[in-house]
């Protein structure tokens, strides 16, 4: 499922990036274009505070997923080599075959039908213990009916 975040959300992310790329080498921060880091100081969120320890991993840090998509593009996009960006499209086609496979089985006519039918038989056993309860009380009103003209009868 595709998420879409919110203007908000990216100027946060903006500003989380921005303070992570204070600690990429400057080797790195080069081979990032100045226009893109320009829009990402531009539109951060100037009041929002973020702080990042390059001793700890991004996982054990409050980053944003944004963020880290953010990096990921960066990274695929201008930091990795060819080798790296063969190995990551591979790995991204594997994973949306993967997914494409879950979807296929998940609506698989087979599958549907087969879930059609189990559906069909509670429909049918509820359907059946209803109105057994149905005419069980029917029944039982039928013959209170019953018993007081019968009494009503034996009465006089």
């Amino acid at each position: 499922m595709v998420k879409i975040y919110t203007n908000e959300e990216y100027t946060k992310s903006y500003t989380e990036l921005i303070e992570i790329l204070k600690y990429f080498s400057k080797y790195d921060l080069e081979k990032i274009p100045k226009d893109i880091i320009k829009i990402y100081i531009k539109d951060r969120d100037e009041k929002y505070e973020f702080s990042y320890d390059p001793e700890l991993d991004i996982d054990e840090q409050n980053v944003s997923k944004l963020t880290k998509i953010l990096l990921a593009n960066l990274y695929i996009e201008y930091l990795a080599d060819e080798n790296e960006k063969l190995y990551i499209k591979n790995k991204d086609l594997l994973q949306l075959k993967e997914i494409e496979k879950q979807e296929q089985e998940k609506y698989d006519i087979e599958n549907i039908f087969n879930n059609k039918n189990k559906k069909h038989s509670i429909d049918t056993e509820v359907s059946n213990n209803t109105s057994l309860i149905i005419v069980s009380n029917k029944t039982n009103i039928i013959k209170r009916v019953f018993e007081k003209i019968k009494r009503f009868f034996m009465s006089k």
